[in-house]
């Protein structure tokens, strides 16, 4: 082979799709393709053309025009143009022209259609259809290791779990626990519905150390109503369970039916995990000092997850598992400090921490749901008190302020749940600006502490009302339109101002990248009365009820799972520079697979965001 053919090769194996075709099979494919050079404003290829070649751009841009003028799209280095005429037959519909000097491999046709029909990651590659493109890219992202713990789920690792009857004696319960060579054991009732359980701590604490006769029955030292997990809850989320509550044994429990047991040695003989170690340590924490000093290594925690190939979905999960713990120490401290509430309350999070979505970057937003026997001369002060400890604690962490003040230390966000109920009321039936900007907070909220029937409670009668308020829905999902997908002409993307002083630009991932996304699922779960608050969880949610067919549910999942890992994989890589972390990125900074793919996950966004325009047009003017 020749040098020059030896460095087509080279380059050709480290660009998608050929970095999946075999070696031997590039040696052949570079004898056959040709270096073309031409100079800035030269047609490639024009509309009507027969077209015999696929390019590859080597260096340098080219813009292509559709047949009535209009421009299509910019591509640049590592990006690939006249595949569709290629694959349609040959005949060229629109117009390319080269935007700079810019040098192309020039692939065969003949080539390219046998590579297509022998390697199915290369005719992948060239889908026409994007949402399918895009699924392929997920898919070998995820084909690295993904047996760690955080991937994992409890039916996963759940063992077989030993069932007794309350009326059984506590020998005989012991004796088959011996023969089973097992540490736990579920009662249940005569439906098979769960009672209890006990474990070989209860044999020692309750029976062995109080000296109780081995012939009472197993109910008597049994723990009631314990706390369970369902098979598809996450691994670390049980183990995150277990530090918190100092438990050890969980029954999983479905349909009402108990189909198994997993205990903590289970969880730590899988994996173990930095997060989870880090979640146990702050719950062992006793000063705020010490968690601002734990708060440290959170960074360094996501840079691990990342680097772990976890799903954005896990990453999420994990990182706002450590946020929550913090939250809940402080206010365990809180309580240390000032004493146990007077009265029922419930502290709640929204944004961010509240659906799980937490990244790197992110400030608090919380405030308490206090009961409706609060008493501002009895209450006040000590509700004023905690809040100030927490959110102040907060800050200590690095979940700075918020700049809205949405947090439990401005009088408005700490109140009776009547007067909660009433903010909700008045935002769905009189939804002015200001209404939309807290629908957006405050329909995504999640209990933290206290007393949770108090939010359940606001929940069902929202979701009520929001179900029944076609007005509503209608301005949430033009409020939800304000934010779209970064597509433009500027090499394919628009570009906005850092918003850190500097004079860069870049795609704003989270506004103009998963916030579309996290807008959309909330709006179709309010019109649906889903109660769920994750994005995920709803986007499956909705799909199930029918409010956007199953294709769009899973094209918009695969969607929020790639910009929200481009987001995730940028943060990580800042961190490591010892730069703080943000939400923008330049498309230079990215491959062209990247951005060829960012391109296909917008497009699948803005496609269904003009579809709920349209749904909800009408409703409007009703």
């Amino acid at each position: 082979m020749s040098i020059e053919q030896l460095e087509i090769r080279d380059y050709l194996a480290k660009t998608p799709p050929f970095k999946h075709v075999p070696m031997d099979e590039l040696n052949t494919v570079s004898k056959q393709v040709q270096l073309r050079e031409l100079a800035a404003g030269t047609s490639l290829m024009r509309v009507g053309d027969s077209n015999t070649e696929v390019f590859l751009i080597r260096d340098g841009a080219v813009d292509v025009f559709q047949d009535n003028g209009e421009l299509y799209g910019r591509f640049s280095d590592g990006d690939w143009v006249g595949y569709r005429s290629v694959l349609r037959g040959g005949t060229v519909s629109m117009h390319v022209v080269t935007l700079e000097d810019t040098i192309f491999y020039a692939v065969p046709a003949r080539i390219f259609l046998d590579l297509s029909r022998r390697f199915e990651s290369f005719s992948k590659y060239f889908s026409e259809d994007k949402p399918e493109r895009l699924r392929h890219a997920l898919k070998d992202m995820r084909a690295a290791d993904d047996a760690n713990m955080i991937a994992l789920h409890v039916r996963d690792i759940m063992k077989k779990p030993l069932l007794t009857s309350e009326q059984d004696s506590i020998q005989a319960v012991a004796r088959r626990m011996n023969m089973e060579n097992a540490a736990s054991a579920m009662i249940t009732d005569a439906e098979q519905n769960l009672r209890g359980i006990v474990t070989d701590y209860d044999f020692r604490k309750r029976v062995v150390a109080e000296g109780l006769s081995v012939d009472r029955p197993i109910s008597d030292i049994m723990t009631t109503n314990p706390l369970t997990l369902t098979p598809r809850d996450q691994a670390s989320e049980a183990l995150l369970l277990m530090a918190r509550r100092n438990i050890r044994h969980v029954p999983v429990v479905e349909n009402h039916q108990v189909v198994g047991v997993i205990a903590a040695t289970d969880l730590l003989r899988s994996q173990s995990s930095t997060a989870i170690y880090l979640v146990g340590d702050i719950f062992a924490a006793n000063t705020v000092g010490q968690l601002s000093e734990l708060s440290i290594g959170l960074p360094q925690v996501l840079v691990g997850l990342v680097k772990q190939n976890l799903p954005a979905y896990d990453i999420g999960h994990a990182i706002s598992s450590i946020g929550q713990a913090f939250v809940r120490r402080l206010i365990s401290l809180a309580e240390q400090k000032f004493g146990l509430a007077p009265i029922p309350y419930a502290f709640i999070v929204a944004g961010s921490m509240a659906r799980r979505e937490q990244t790197a970057q992110s400030d608090q937003d919380n405030g308490m749901i206090l009961s409706d026997a609060y008493n501002e001369a009895e209450h006040g002060e000590y509700f004023r008190n905690v809040a100030k400890f927490v959110c102040d604690g907060l800050d200590a962490c690095g979940y700075e302020y918020c700049p809205g003040n949405i947090m439990a230390t401005n009088d408005q966000w700490r109140q009776p749940y009547s007067v909660w109920l009433n903010y909700f009321r008045e935002w769905i039936d009189n939804p002015q600006p200001q209404a939309l900007l807290y629908s957006t907070i405050f329909f995504d909220l999640r209990y933290l502490h206290g007393d949770e029937s108090l939010l359940k409670n606001l929940q069902t009668e929202v979701l009520a009302r929001t179900k029944a308020s076609g007005l509503f829905q209608a301005h949430m999902a033009s409020n939800a339109l304000t934010f779209t997908p970064p597509l433009g002409f500027f090499r394919g993307f628009v570009l906005d101002k850092n918003k850190d002083g500097s004079d860069e630009k870049g795609m704003d991932m989270k506004k103009r990248g998963v916030v579309p996304i996290i807008d959309l699922a909330r709006v179709y779960a309010l019109a649906t009365g889903v109660s769920s608050v994750n994005t995920w969880d709803r986007l499956d949610a909705v799909g199930k009820a029918g409010a956007i067919p199953s294709s769009s549910v899973e094209d918009l999942r695969d969607a929020l799972e790639f910009i929200s890992m481009v987001r995730l994989q940028h943060q990580a890589q800042q961190i490591e520079k010892g730069q703080k972390p943000s939400n923008y990125v330049a498309p230079e900074e990215l491959s062209a697979l990247e951005r060829r793919h960012l391109k296909d996950a917008f497009a699948v966004v803005s496609s269904l965001q003009d579809f709920m325009g349209t749904k909800y047009q009408s409703s409007r003017f009703r």
